[in-house]
């Protein structure tokens, strides 16, 4: 959602239902306990920390590190790209030349030179 940071929170506590909702509000109480400020990025580092383990967060940043075209058409390889880079986005902010850089690097050899050219 594009929203200002401050409001992020308060969008993502409504959306949370359930086991979650129960989980937040006992997180929160918490938090608020210790004096700590809820601000967007505590929010979500707690909200991975619990929903998000840390094997499979490390296995979909290998994944995305190591993505290639392979026998993928560029439309496969781009779809694919941008579903892993939505894993690793939630940890590591890659500016868009990176991203760029990353997405060429997985090209099949031909490509990428045709692509390098231009």
């Amino acid at each position: 959602m594009n929203c200002p940071n401050n409001q992020k929170v308060n969008y993502a506590m409504f959306m949370l239902v359930g086991e979650a909702e129960y989980w937040w509000h006992s997180t929160r109480n918490l938090l608020e306990g210790g004096e700590i400020i809820i601000t967007w990025e505590v929010f979500r580092a707690k909200f991975f920390e619990k929903y998000f383990l840390n094997d499979v967060r490390r296995a979909k940043q290998i994944e995305f590190m190591q993505s290639k075209q392979g026998n993928m058409t560029v439309g496969e390889y781009a779809f694919k790209f941008e579903e892993l880079g939505k894993y690793f986005a939630f940890f590591y902010h890659l500016d868009e030349r990176t991203k760029c850089i990353k997405f060429e690097d997985g090209l099949r050899p031909k490509l990428r030179k045709t692509v390098g050219i231009l």
